[in-house]
């Protein structure tokens, strides 16, 4: 909103009146002068979130306004709980990473209250040991560490995060979907033990 004296887009806000369609008296920085202007604010709509919590997909709405432009890895307050944006689904069926809400059919999300919850599978020779476990979001995973869980000690040699597959460096648990690990050598000491944090066990399986 521009002053009609000087052109200066910088004014203060004097007086507000209305709803849907606000007429705003603003005064110029500027040159001081004051002037109206008639803002129209657009009704905010309901947009479907889908949110992932662990192996669940909760279905919400939120109501949102039209013009607004959201980004993957934005956080919504949805339900009074954070969601972080995964992917956007637009109206022509595509999947975006940046759309206005207008364009917008479902918004895909993962949910950011509690602990991360992380897939763990050790390949011991052939047979694969598979757990998961519950950890602070923003515990940090470093391949090579070594690590106890039960009573198993092993090395971790790679993980899958939401994005890549990385074999060096290291990640923090809310952006590891799977860590890969071998058994530790018998000299190896452990750097931190999730014998604690284990949520789900399933039972060993011979790979084919």
């Amino acid at each position: 909103m521009k002053c009609p004296v000087c052109d200066s887009e910088s004014y203060e806000i004097l007086k507000t009146k209305g709803k849907n369609t606000k007429e705003v008296l603003l005064k110029c920085n500027e040159c001081g002068n004051t002037y109206r202007e008639t803002v129209v604010i657009p009704k905010m709509v309901e947009c479907r979130v889908i949110i992932s919590k662990f192996e669940e997909s909760l279905k919400k709405t939120i109501k949102i306004y039209p013009d607004e432009v959201l980004e993957v890895g934005e956080v919504l307050v949805v339900d009074g709980e954070e969601a972080e944006i995964t992917s956007l689904e637009n109206v022509r069926g595509g999947r975006v990473s940046k759309s206005p809400v207008s364009e917008l059919v479902t918004i895909w999300a993962t949910s950011l209250s509690g602990p991360a919850r992380v897939g763990i599978s050790i390949d011991n020779h052939g047979w694969i040991l598979s757990k998961k476990v519950e950890v602070d979001r923003d515990f940090q995973f470093n391949v090579g560490d070594v690590v106890k869980m039960g009573k198993a000690v092993f090395r971790i040699k790679s993980m899958k995060t939401i994005t890549s597959k990385i074999r060096k460096g290291g990640a923090t648990a809310d952006q590891i979907k799977r860590i890969y690990g071998r058994p530790a050598d018998g000299k190896d000491k452990f750097k931190y033990d999730l014998s604690s944090k284990i949520v789900e066990v399933v039972e060993e399986e011979q790979v084919p």
